[in-house]
């Protein structure tokens, strides 16, 4: 990974200088002046690492898991906490006054002000145009991925009857700074994203790189394929995601536990497209599970069944404060959190044929990664007849596999639009009691933090 932020530190003052170049003609010897188009490429060259733990607020509200590096005890103790009000499901508290800062919201931002750089400049620099044309459209590609994160945790779910209607987010393309950015809707939002991921982008880039923070073909495609899939046009995500899938197909081979006794991960690993990280690179590490996810682990899962550090009952109860669940006790593992990996689209395009009526076909494409995950697995494909069974089988797998990142998340408000999946979740406490979250709860959005709304005042909450 080229992680190089004093460069890109750098390349950001050089943009202040060149924005006041009628005041100040000398350059300092030495100083980046962002003449080469090799120079600004260094944006893109960039750390995605946003702070806040998806399992840490996004999981907890799906109810994947009840806590990351922490108890329950300790999160019902304070009720003016975001963190209580995720845990019980209470909607009576004020979140927007405690919602004071997100690290998340910050770093997401200022990704995409990194990206509007290049856009901005790169025909102002020197170098061949197919190169300026290439890092432009990767900038373009990471701008509608980045703004997809942020439409998809502060505003409500995409649907075509609702969403001109609907606020969204501010949709940022331009580089002036001191300019109020106002929220659009969320079919603004979602117009803006389709053209950032548009084939015009997708194909000039090559097709797989050896970088895990730059955007290639594969990693286009599967942009193009996860928002078309969000927005419910499953037959339009199917092309796409099988091309992410044939330039980079790579499953992560948990079946080696076996032998190793040990996951092994590396953000680098071959399943990653473009990996994003939250608060460090630990994921799933120190997840304590909800007893409804800790259910659906099959007995026979790799890493249940052979791995020494892996789902640690005991440690369960002594830090989480969840006796007889299970929590993630292997802090080498970095597991892909913000970004996408090839499994996300592998289930995407299972759930998309499911949708569009080939059942065996779709449950086919997430039995390739329940292979790699369960020792003598029964296969979905052929089990089951009906949409409603296939779906049922799909949700709870999914949920197992996407433990610590936001895709959970994102599923539940698809799913929470549409009569047929729309559920209650309930979370059982025990001792604690039980809390349920209605598929229309405004917890399934999340504040504008008060940094942001105090300096733009379009920034009015979306529930």
């Amino acid at each position: 990974m080229k992680i190089i932020n004093n460069v890109i530190l750098t390349i950001l003052t050089a943009i202040v200088l060149v924005a006041c170049e009628s005041r100040l003609d000398i350059v300092p010897k030495g100083e980046i002046t962002l003449d080469r188009i090799e120079e600004l490429e260094l944006l893109l060259n960039q750390e995605y690492k946003f702070g806040t733990w998806a399992g840490s607020d996004l999981g907890v509200i799906a109810n994947t898991n009840v806590a990351v590096a922490g108890s329950i005890e300790n999160i019902l103790s304070n009720k003016s906490t975001y963190a209580y009000a995720a845990l019980t499901y209470d909607e009576t508290i004020n979140r927007p006054s405690i919602y004071l800062n997100d690290s998340r919201y910050n770093a997401v931002y200022k990704s995409i002000n990194n990206m509007n750089t290049i856009i901005a400049k790169a025909y102002e620099t020197t170098g061949s145009v197919d190169k300026k044309n290439q890092v432009i459209a990767e900038a373009h590609i990471m701008r509608a991925y980045l703004h997809f994160l942020m439409v998809n945790i502060h505003a409500a779910q995409y649907d075509d009857a609702t969403a001109a209607n609907l606020g969204g987010i501010p949709y940022v393309s331009d580089i002036n700074l001191g300019e109020i950015k106002s929220k659009r809707t969320v079919a603004e939002v979602y117009d803006n994203i389709l053209l950032d991921c548009g084939d015009e982008y997708i194909d000039v880039l090559p097709d797989c790189n050896d970088d895990c923070v730059r955007a290639d073909r594969g990693f286009a495609n599967a942009v193009r394929a996860t928002v078309l899939f969000q927005m419910k046009r499953y037959a339009e995500a199917i092309p796409y995601a099988k091309t992410a899938l044939a330039i980079r197909g790579t499953i992560d081979d948990r079946s080696v536990v076996k032998e190793t006794l040990s996951w092994a991960l590396q953000h680098d690993s071959k399943n990653n497209y473009v990996y994003m990280s939250g608060g460090n690179y630990i994921s799933p590490g120190f997840t304590v599970l909800s007893y409804e996810t800790k259910d659906l682990i099959d007995p026979d899962d790799f890493l249940l069944k052979y791995e020494a550090n892996g789902w640690n009952e005991p440690m369960a109860a002594i830090m989480g404060g969840m006796p007889g669940s299970f929590i993630y006790y292997n802090s080498a593992v970095r597991q892909n959190v913000y970004g996408i990996r090839t499994e996300q689209i592998y289930y995407l395009l299972g759930e998309a044929l499911i949708r569009t009526g080939e059942i065996d076909n779709g449950l086919a494409e997430i039995d390739k990664v329940r292979e790699k995950r369960i020792e003598n697995y029964k296969p979905f494909a052929g089990s089951v007849s009906t949409e409603a069974e296939a779906m049922e089988l799909v949700r709870n797998a999914k949920a197992v596999e996407m433990i610590g990142s936001y895709q959970t998340f994102f599923d539940c408000k698809r799913w929470n639009s549409e009569p047929a999946y729309a559920r209650v979740i309930t979370r059982n406490l025990r001792d604690h009691g039980s809390f349920s979250i209605s598929p229309d709860s405004p917890l399934w959005i999340f504040p504008f933090p008060a940094s942001a709304t105090r300096i733009n005042p379009t920034l009015t909450q979306n529930f």
